[in-house]
């Protein structure tokens, strides 16, 4: 089974990346 994100999960993801670009600076 293959698994295909849906628009929330890499909405998710990209809250995720920033946060933590922010939590760096």
């Amino acid at each position: 089974m293959t698994f295909t994100p849906t628009q929330k999960e890499l909405f998710n993801k990209n809250i995720e990346v920033l946060s933590n670009i922010l939590l760096k600076e």
